[in-house]
């Protein structure tokens, strides 16, 4: 009986369908034909455009077969289930979503594989922008302003299991971000960051999640959404191949068009559904509240409390669930008891050079040349990536060493290098084109370790095997002076190349007695060594973002008792903080070159960098332009003529298409020619680059 009346259910459906259809294709310029869209629901799983054998591009992030990374953790053997291209299969009605999600076996996978390369179980991560911060998202439940209802105790575990993670702020999550900004080493923060890390690849370095909240919710311009759901996809593709949990959320508001229409949450459901990844649907669960949840009396973007309210609870389940779920699976048995170690960072690894394979290219230098080392950071590891020279008559680059070299100085005459190849340290003649070791025991993960003396008799270079030693560590870094017989140097600990915790300056005498100078850092001295320029540590503060807005100089022999305060003009603007980035003093030892940096702690990047040059004799403080960009964020440097008559600024500059573009640029002092460009886009990378050393000879 009841097997009859299904089939007359079934066959009734079928004609109500066919006549809906007919209505439709009749009606042809007044309605649209129906489409039947397939919902993504508790008890259906997602597809993604892979998994039913249809082609596809493979992302390029990652490994797909079982490897060793180098620092005794797997890589992932997870394939993303989605391309940067959403799938050719209808549109889901996304607001019909469920509200929470249904944990799916490619959560497990995920799950499980990065288990197996170190995840920790105990930390979650957040990815996101204003409405993100832990101050209204999750960092509640830590500090005791919300508690989950008595009738859901249980998620107390879930605030004990992950404790530390709701109340910290990352480095992915912060007012102003959007789906491009956490891919951008521009955005990461300088004072945990390495070199080139982004913000994504830097909260994994210090944080290993196993599971990570992404919820960016702005995108300026909602004609290019496709590019905000393509900046989603790059950072899904990361998360699940450090094998990471990812969960998504749709937002409440539709502020980025101002009339109501949505075009971020579409984005976000297409991107769950592809990666086949929990999905919150906020919004759905929003529509029961006051204002749909959106503060009534601000933008029509942020919150009311009861909004934030239910965010933070849906999430807590969430996190509940997938952990509880997982667990369950025998996926990570005993995770309460132990958390999982941290992916090990590598470090840089001595690779000698024999003295024999060593063939510098002598470049055309009539005219002058300006030499300079480079060095290339990828996700945060730097390598040094050879010597350069560049003519300044005729503009020809030449490079003179290949990857793996430094350089360290450059003798007055311009014919020997000092150059390294990790621990080995060599004098190059380039009269000859010939080499000398100088070191195999050469400590090479400051910025300067090796320079010439007053006359280029004699190195003076940071031994590894009897290195300077304080009181509590030992030297990384040198700051070259012609004072012989005494050494100017940084204290700390290394653990790679560029990565250098300091304990502050210190001076070591012709006695070798070591002087801790606490109000010092950053020396550099003018050519004869009667003047030093430096900053003051104490100058950053909390409160400018560790910023330092002005420059000291003394005279070396009459010390604080002639020194002297360099201010600049101030500069205005929300969390606007700026900073002094690089000074050189002239062949004359009577002017100072000045690269000031405009900097937005907002939107954590340069805004543009003003140049000024201050006259030592007259003390006369000079304005000599400006240029709008984000070079001040990525190691501006400067240089000056040997004559002294003018000055070369090397800038990086991103492109349109995210590459790493540095142009030369020229300011004459007898001309009063300012910041005219001299050379564009004379290196181009994919990844971030930058000059270590640099010398006009």
């Amino acid at each position: 009986m009841r097997s009859f009346e299904r089939k007359v259910s079934i066959r009734i459906l079928a004609i109500v369908v066919l006549l809906l259809l007919v209505l439709g294709y009749q009606n042809g310029n007044q309605s649209q034909p129906i489409t039947i869209v397939p919902l993504l629901t508790s008890d259906s799983q997602a597809t993604s455009p892979q998994a039913g054998g249809s082609s596809s591009t493979e992302s390029s992030i990652g490994n797909r077969t079982p490897a060793s990374n180098g620092s005794g953790a797997m890589q992932s053997t997870i394939q993303p289930k989605s391309t940067m291209e959403s799938s050719a299969t209808a549109e889901i009605n996304w607001r019909e979503v469920p509200v929470m999600p249904e944990i799916s076996q490619r959560v497990f996978e995920i799950y499980r594989d990065g288990q197996a390369q170190g995840r920790n179980p105990h930390n979650f991560s957040v990815i996101g922008d204003c409405q993100a911060i832990p101050l209204v998202f999750l960092g509640p439940f830590e500090r005791g302003e919300l508690q989950p209802d008595s009738s859901e105790s249980y998620l107390w575990d879930a605030i004990h299991q992950f404790k530390g993670s709701f109340s910290r702020t990352g480095m992915a999550v912060r007012g102003g971000f959007n789906a491009a900004s956490i891919l951008s080493p521009l955005q990461a923060d300088p004072h945990y960051c390495l070199s080139g890390e982004t913000p994504l690849t830097c909260e994994f370095r210090l944080q290993n999640p196993s599971i990570v909240f992404v919820m960016l919710e702005t995108w300026l311009d909602p004609n290019t959404v496709d590019r905000y759901e393509s900046y989603l996809r790059q950072i899904l593709d990361y998360v699940i191949e450090k094998g990471t949990v990812p969960i998504l959320m749709t937002k409440a508001d539709a502020a980025e068009l101002g009339n109501g229409v949505h075009v971020i949450n579409p984005a976000i459901v297409r991107v769950a559904r592809d990666y086949d990844v929990p999905l919150i649907n906020f919004w759905r669960s929003a529509q029961y509240l006051d204002n749909h949840g959106i503060d009534p009396n601000r933008e029509g973007f942020h919150l009311s409390p009861e909004g934030y309210k239910l965010k933070n609870i849906l999430a807590l389940r969430t996190l509940y669930k997938v952990w509880t779920e997982v667990e369950q699976k025998g996926i990570n048995p005993g995770a309460t008891d132990t958390p999982g170690a941290p992916t090990a960072t590598p470090t840089l690894q001595a690779t000698p050079t024999s003295q024999a394979g060593l063939q510098p290219t002598v470049p055309d230098c009539e005219g002058g040349c300006i030499f300079m080392g480079t060095a290339i950071s990828h996700d945060g590891k730097v390598t040094s990536h050879g010597v350069l020279a560049i003519n300044y008559l005729t503009k020809k680059l030449t490079q003179i060493l290949g990857e793996g070299f430094d350089l360290q100085d450059v003798s007055e005459d311009g014919q020997r290098l000092l150059v390294n190849h990790t621990n080995n340290l060599y004098e190059i003649n380039l009269a000859n084109a010939s080499a000398s070791l100088i070191s195999e025991s050469f400590f090479s993960f400051g910025k300067q370790d090796a320079y010439w003396n007053r006359d280029d008799s004699q190195v003076i270079y940071i031994d590894q095997d009897h290195p300077i030693r304080t009181e509590t560590d030992q030297a990384f870094n040198l700051f070259p002076s012609t004072r012989d017989g005494e050494i100017y140097f940084e204290g700390g600990s290394c653990t790679l190349k560029a990565n250098c915790q300091s304990s502050g300056v210190y001076h070591q005498d012709s006695n070798k007695i070591i002087t801790h100078m606490d109000s010092y850092s950053q020396l550099v001295f003018s050519p004869d060594s009667k003047f030093v320029a430096f900053l003051d540590p104490s100058a950053a503060t909390k409160e400018n973002y560790y910023h330092i807005y002005y420059l000291l100089l003394e005279e070396v022999e009459q010390g604080i008792k002639s020194r002297r305060s360099l201010y600049f003009p101030e500069a205005t603007g929300f969390m606007v903080n700026p900073a002094v980035r690089e000074y050189a003093f002239s062949p004359d030892n009577n002017k100072l070159f000045i690269i000031y940096d405009i900097y937005s702690d907002y939107f954590e990047r340069s805004l543009r960098i003003q140049t000024y040059m201050y006259d030592i004799p007259t003390r006369i403080l000079y304005d000599y332009g400006k240029i709008i960009g984000v070079s001040g964020s990525l190691n501006p440097h400067l240089v000056w003529t040997p004559q002294g008559n003018k000055v070369l600024f090397f800038l990086t500059d991103v492109t349109t298409d995210n590459q790493y573009s540095m142009s030369i640029y020229q300011t004459n002092l007898e001309t009063e020619e300012r910041l005219a460009p001299y050379a564009q886009g004379i290196i181009t990378s994919n990844d971030y680059f930058y000059i270590t050393n640099q010398y006009w000879r």
